[in-house]
């Protein structure tokens, strides 16, 4: 058997350049401010990164004790190590060489085919983030490729040493190597297939076939150097008005559906002169170019209207949707593609608002644009610059009227824009992916307060968090609320997450199971804004709730309409006779008191009893005074 130096075996150019690809793909598909290979003991240790020298985390890589801490022990176990956020991960947390300076690490062991260590493939952020399957079956693919050209080299450095010393078999040596670059070439062809299968994710959505919106601005750049007088171009952006009651009614997986069927209508009405791409969500844009463009898109729209009066018929239910469109024109070659989507989608969102079927864009609706690109850069950091913090509204018991608890509530404070409302950045959160560490951020904030407060007032006080559905979906979720409880010493009966119908309509094993780990923790599961949704009553049946939380709709008007009483009469009695606490939302008069005390309602929350306020008032007003 031949003893093989790896250590001397050097990377072809070709290679190296392929793995250079390799890692821009990754950091490119998975939106990661680096992807790398190590190859470790070895005088010329190379690090193959996505980022550039400006990017502050060059120099990271370059010298982070944590990174080799990860490395060393995917090599060590010939196995992949992950970590989502390194400081509440229950290994690497206590390690003195873990100074968060990498919160998330997914590495996977590159070995040639003697089991002898070659190095590593990873995907790492400076900031805590959920590596989805789909994300670690991309690394693992390359994982694959990679040992696949690992085991070529290998064998030709086999083949090389067995010709030194066995001359005379030239005939065997010469067909061992022309296998083995036929092993060579059907590699890169499989690389180049697979790129190129990366490179249709990154241009077309996965769910209806079509061009996304990126891919749709590029190829719009070069239709805008020909606009003129005779050349006009226009973007229709359509929405679907009541999209997101249709996943609320009927699921996300019958919504995606409508959203296969939207697309496919949507082509029905078009020639090959039209783009069509979808943007985000419910949006899909559309390009127009035509000499009299005004007169050819409200064509397109007076067609696309009539294509979408008829019902969608899906899985034996029966769906109507309701469209409506923004229009943006170009007004000379010097207009922006994206900057044009963006104004049509701003017509759009101002024609929801109105009510009317379409409407075009106009200099007024450039403050719309102008305020979610402001807002969205400031959001960007608020956390990192601590702008972001937790205030509390305090949950009393209406027959004592003592504090028992507080729900737990995110503020934004930013020193140019001052106080944002939360509906002005949740959403926007939402669609840009920062609202899992706005929601974790939350948890261990309210978590750690929550710590303090029974120690210092008792062990019967309970903090309230809301729960996202991206937070629910999150695999580590459990793990992260089992290992905040152990940090800071706390029961689970300690913390209450408030869900809201929503959030169940999510992928229904997946919430399931979280659900049960939760219930496991002791945690207790409010069902919030209960009474608002489509299957209220359903989930009672199919979930394991401790708190019904009556939204506040019920409760504001209770004085003023008779029907309003009724109702929070029936979800008291029934709360009750399945064993259920009752919260109710928006209490603000003493009528409105008097009436949930009657009714037997455990709990009350709303500026009667107070307004969210930051720990130290939340101390001082309700819990000191309390406590004498």
């Amino acid at each position: 058997m031949l003893n093989i130096n790896t250590q001397v075996i050097e990377i072809p150019e070709p290679m190296f350049r392929g793995w250079q690809q390799t890692v821009e793909l990754i950091a490119g598909i998975m939106n990661l401010p680096a992807a790398l290979i190590m190859r470790v003991h070895h005088s010329d240790v190379r690090i193959f990164s996505s980022n550039d020298t400006a990017n502050p985390i060059s120099s990271l890589l370059s010298e982070s004790k944590q990174l080799s801490c990860y490395s060393a022990q995917v090599i060590y176990n010939r196995a992949a190590v992950l970590i989502e956020d390194a400081r509440l991960d229950s290994i690497w947390s206590f390690d003195d060489n873990v100074n968060a300076d990498i919160m998330a690490y997914y590495g996977l062991p590159l070995t040639w085919p003697d089991d002898q260590a070659f190095g590593t493939l990873c995907v790492l952020d400076t900031q805590a983030r959920e590596f989805t399957p789909h994300c670690k079956l991309l690394v693992a693919r390359f994982q694959q490729s990679m040992n696949a050209d690992l085991a070529v080299l290998y064998e030709k450095a086999e083949l090389q040493q067995a010709n030194r010393k066995l001359q005379n078999l030239l005939t065997k040596k010469t067909m061992a190597l022309s296998l083995s670059h036929q092993a060579l070439l059907h590699e890169q062809d499989s690389r180049s297939a697979l790129e190129s299968t990366l490179i249709y994710q990154q241009e077309y959505d996965a769910l209806t076939g079509v061009a996304n919106q990126r891919s749709l601005v590029q190829q719009m750049e070069s239709m805008l150097k020909s606009v003129d007088d005779e050349n006009e171009l226009a973007v229709i952006y359509l929405g679907i008005r009541n999209f997101k009651s249709i996943n609320n009614s009927y699921g996300y997986d019958i919504g995606d559906k409508v959203l296969l069927e939207v697309s496919q209508r949507i082509h029905q009405q078009l020639t090959t002169e039209y783009l069509v791409a979808r943007c985000w969500g419910d949006s899909f844009a559309i390009v127009v170019r035509d000499e009299i463009v005004v007169e050819q898109v409200i064509d397109l729209i007076s067609r696309l209207t009539d294509a979408f009066e008829s019902t969608f018929l899906i899985d034996d239910f029966t769906i109507t949707t309701r469209v409506c469109f923004g229009i943006a024109l170009a007004g000379s070659a010097a207009d922006k593609g994206i900057s044009l989507v963006e104004k049509a989608e701003a017509a759009m969102t101002a024609n929801k608002d109105k009510g009317t079927h379409y409407n075009f864009f106009t200099e007024e609706l450039s403050a719309v644009i102008g305020e979610r690109h402001y807002l969205e850069s400031h959001l960007a950091e608020a956390l990192d610059k601590q702008e972001m913090s937790v205030h509390y509204q305090p949950m009393i018991c209406v027959k004592t009227q003592q504090v028992l608890g507080a729900e737990a509530l995110i503020r934004w404070h930013n020193p140019i824009l001052g106080a944002v409302a939360p509906d002005r950045f949740i959403n926007l959160a939402e669609q840009n992916g920062q609202i899992l560490a706005l929601g974790n951020f939350v948890l261990r904030t309210a978590m750690k307060q929550a710590a303090q407060w029974r120690n210092s007032f008792g062990d019967d006080f309970c903090i309230a968090v809301n729960i996202s559905p991206v937070q629910l979906r999150d695999d580590n979720l459990v793990s992260r609320v089992a290992q905040l409880l152990a940090y800071y010493q706390l029961p689970g009966s300690s913390l209450e997450l408030e869900i809201t119908e929503g959030v169940l309509l999510q992928d229904e094993q997946k919430v399931t199971k979280s659900l049960a780990g939760l219930k496991k923790l002791g945690v207790s599961i409010s069902l919030d804004d209960f009474g608002t949704g489509y299957s209220s009553l359903s989930y009672l049946q199919k979930y394991s709730f401790d708190t019904l939380k009556i939204d506040r709709s019920f409760i504001m008007n209770l004085m003023e309409c008779e029907q309003n009483k009724e109702l929070a009469r029936a979800i008291i009695a029934m709360a009750k006779k399945l064993n259920l606490q009752v919260v109710a939302e928006g209490v603000e008069t003493p009528e409105q008191h008097q009436f949930i005390v009657d009714e037997g309602c455990d709990y009350g929350q709303g500026y009667l009893y107070g307004k969210p306020v930051p720990a130290t008032m939340f101390t001082s007003q309700y819990l000191s005074r309390q406590a004498i």
